[in-house]
Order: structure tokens, then sequence, then C-alpha cells
């Protein structure tokens, strides 16, 4: 009896890990290559461990084949990468801000190693969500994507059929509003842009021995940055409000 019940608990804790892991994969922070995989794999433990008693009634018991254990552990891994797509798309509405920033002001060939997206992105862009992240944890935003995953047993019944479809609508749905937020967060650059660009057309035509674009670039980089300077408090705000309440509206269920 006690083998049993010991086989069980550690089956159940590894359901548990398989969709902490899968969310550890993608969760924004969390999975930055600056993390090493040995702290990854200890903090997935350690919250799995927290949350078994918490959702043990909801997990299934031991299939008698092997072919159901990994038919479950396929599923929890699918799950918690879901949501950790859906956070990391969450997060996307300042990347398209940063590059809309980045083409806008100038800066776009400036390229600096973005360590959300782990590519090389615009410097804006790097930058906006290196201060995200950081606000996020300062701010312990991030036990909200602890709480999505936990609270994801009551949308994702370990064991039941994957909802495919309502996962894809969900997504989708999730990224355009991402798109929509990252538009309205780089609008200001984008006004001064067409201020900008209309006034250099003006001046060129009325002194065309000017080297407009020798005068222009400079004094755009410049004014962009001022103009960053002062609506990036409102940016972040509004940005980590749209994270924030995207994970409420999941763990919600949508």
């Amino acid at each position: 009896m006690l083998q049993q019940l010991l086989a069980l608990d550690v089956f159940h804790l590894g359901l548990v890990f398989a969709r902490m892991s899968g969310a550890f994969l993608a969760l924004p922070g969390f999975a930055a290559t600056q993390v090493p995989v040995r702290v990854r794999v200890f903090i997935a433990l350690g919250v799995s461990m927290a949350l078994l008693p918490l959702v043990l009634d909801t997990l299934p018991p031991m299939p008698a084949t092997a072919g159901g254990i990994v038919r479950l552990l396929a599923f929890e891994i699918t799950v918690g990468a879901f949501i950790g797509l859906v956070a990391q798309t969450l997060l996307s509405s300042l990347h398209f801000a940063g590059a809309t920033i980045g083409m806008t002001s100038g800066l776009a060939n400036a390229m600096v190693f973005d360590p959300v997206t782990e590519s090389q992105s615009a410097l804006v862009t790097g930058f906006l969500n290196l201060l995200a992240m950081t606000v996020i944890f300062v701010t312990g935003t991030h036990i909200l994507m602890l709480e999505a995953v936990g609270e994801s047993y009551t949308l994702f019944a370990p064991g039941a059929a994957l909802p495919v479809g309502d996962m894809a609508d969900y997504l989708g749905r999730t990224l355009a509003q991402s798109f929509v937020i990252g538009l309205r967060l780089a609008s200001p650059f984008i006004v001064f842009s067409l201020v900008f660009q209309t006034a250099m057309g003006v001046t060129a035509r009325l002194m065309p021995q000017m080297n407009v674009f020798f005068v222009a670039l400079p004094a755009q980089i410049l004014l962009a940055l001022a103009l960053l300077m002062l609506v990036l408090p409102a940016m972040m705000l509004w940005a980590i409000n749209h994270y924030e309440n995207g994970l409420r509206n999941f763990i919600a269920g949508g």
C-alpha cells in the first residue's frame, strides 16, 4: 500500500512538474537564456511541490500503460507551453511598439540582443522589453504567471481532450489586442514622424541647397529620444496594465 501511494504521489508530482516545466520554457523572464537551466528546473520543481496539494483532486490516476502516461505528460507540457506563449504574446505589444519607435526615430539599424525574444532587435525594443521585465519582477506581477499555471487546472483538466480550436482562437484574440496596444503605445512617435518628415520635406523645397538628410537625422534621433523620455512612464504603465489584465482574464476563464 505504501509503495502504491508513493508511486501515485511521484506520478502526480511529475504531472504538475510537466505542466510547470512547459510553462517555464516560454514564460517571460523565467525562460530567458540568462537564467541557467538548473535554476529553472529547481524553481519549477519547487513551485510544483507547493502546487501539488492544491490541485491533487483534479489529477487523474496513473494509467496502466506506458502510452497513457506519455499521453498525459504530452498534454501537460502542451498546456504549460500554451500558457507561456500567451504571456509572451501579451508582451509582444512592447516589441511592436519598440520596432515602430525605432523606425520613426531613425534607430532601427541600432541592434541589440533582446533577452525576451532571445534574438537581435532594435535598440528601443530591447530597452523596452528589459525595462518591462524589471517592472514585472519588481512589482510582483510575475506571481500572476505562476497563478495562471495553477488556475489552468480548472480550464484544462488533466487527461481531457485538448481544446485546440479554443486555444488558437484565444491566442489570436490576444495577439490582436497586443497589436492594438502596441500601435497605441507608438502613436506619439508615429505622429511625430509624420510632422517631422513633412517639415523636412517643406524645408527641402524651400532650401534645395541644404543637405536635409545630414541635418534631419541627428535632429530626428534627438527629438525622438526626448519624446521617449517624456512618454516612457505612461507607456510602461499602459503596457504592464495590459499584461496584468491579460493574465487576469486568462485566470478568470478568458
